[in-house]
């Protein structure tokens, strides 16, 4: 619902159901609004299997969800104040429930080397909100500028680089990565993802200093190198799938984005929607989609060539292209409309598909 609100936006726009319009609301709400909810769903189920924990409450569900919902509200009405202190309070309540599971000593198992990214996501989430929040001006540049790029980028990209390392694996059919402190190999590897996460904060303020060439391909490249390292992207898929497939595809589609960004500045947003719609958002529905065949155990859709995959992965790949072609046209709106609309009706079918299952438990 809340992905369909922030493409909706356009579609509300180019019909004349508005009269204005907020980039910054857009791109926001598809940050904070669908990509959060979607982290949300991933953590708070991933991290009480990792750690034979106690599963989240209907409680924290609920007041997650509230929260979510009424940041998405705050900012189309542009009350970034209160839309990023929601932001907070979520990604707060976050660290209380990973620290519940992980420092207890009842916990089962311990994070795999990759999830030091995790902190370093929820940090940029922070720092972005209390930057695009308060919005002063700092030596000549507003703070908004660092605060969307570490939101918009900083969050994800951590998030990608980190549970990507366990996720995309376990998805390909490999054996999950052990967890941190069980050898020195694999707390030099938590180093490295430390030292990527670094990286990637660091040129995100170099590009909100100016750099919007250098910095940009930079992340990118570091981000590929992670991803490819710690997802095993070079390696053969050990299962059948389409839907595995469109995983990797999303995982490469990530950095590309990114790089091309930089390689082509006077075409960055709109090369920079390659890594939101086509990477962010494929394996956003790629992982959900997976997760909901494995645990009903529906095989022709995790295993086979499934057609709500097929349909779903082809509407988020021509949403893609719609946004990404629109600038060079002189139809820019129609096409961020038609991008949106496609957004919509292919994210329909798939929870008209898959949602009810969920309900049902088969």
């Amino acid at each position: 619902m809340l992905t369909w609100i922030g493409v909706g936006h356009w579609v509300a726009y180019q019909e004349g159901w508005i009269s204005t319009y907020s980039c910054l609301a857009h791109g926001l709400v598809q940050i904070q609004g669908f990509l959060l909810a979607f982290a949300l769903g991933f953590l708070l189920t991933a991290l009480p299997r990792r750690t034979q924990s106690a599963p989240t409450s209907g409680r924290a569900i609920v007041g997650a969800a509230v929260a979510l919902a009424g940041s998405t509200a705050a900012a189309f009405l542009d009350r970034w104040w209160i839309a990023e202190a929601l932001t907070v309070a979520i990604v707060a309540g976050i660290v209380a429930f990973a620290l519940r599971r992980f420092v207890a000593g009842s916990a089962g198992r311990r994070p795999p080397a990759a999830f030091v990214l995790l902190p370093m996501g929820l940090a940029c989430a922070v720092a972005g909100a209390v930057l695009v929040g308060s919005n002063t001006v700092v030596d000549g540049r507003s703070t908004l500028v660092a605060g969307r790029l570490l939101l918009e980028q900083g969050v994800f990209l951590c998030l990608v680089m980190g549970a990507g390392s366990l996720v995309l694996p376990l998805m390909s059919g490999a054996a999950p990565p052990p967890d941190l402190g069980t050898s020195p190999a694999i707390t030099r590897r938590a180093v490295a993802y430390g030292a990527a996460g670094l990286i990637v904060v660091a040129t995100l303020l170099w590009e909100a200093a100016g750099s919007s060439r250098l910095a940009p391909v930079v992340r990118g490249l570091v981000v590929a190198a992670t991803i490819v390292s710690g997802a095993g992207l070079l390696t053969p898929l050990e299962l059948p799938g389409w839907n595995r497939r469109l995983a990797r595809l999303a995982a490469w589609l990530v950095p590309l984005g990114i790089v091309l960004s930089g390689l082509i500045p006077d075409y960055r947003v709109p090369a920079l929607h390659v890594t939101f719609i086509g990477g962010f958002g494929l394996l956003a529905f790629s992982v959900a989609t997976h997760v909901t065949a494995s645990h009903l155990d529906i095989p022709r859709i995790r295993d086979g060539r499934s057609w709500v995959v097929a349909l779903t992965a082809g509407a988020i790949l021509v949403a893609m292209a719609g946004r990404v072609t629109a600038d060079s046209t002189q139809t820019y709106f129609e096409h961020l409309a038609a991008a949106g609309a496609v957004w919509i009706a292919g994210t329909a079918i798939w929870l008209a598909v898959l949602g009810p299952r969920w309900f049902r438990g088969e």
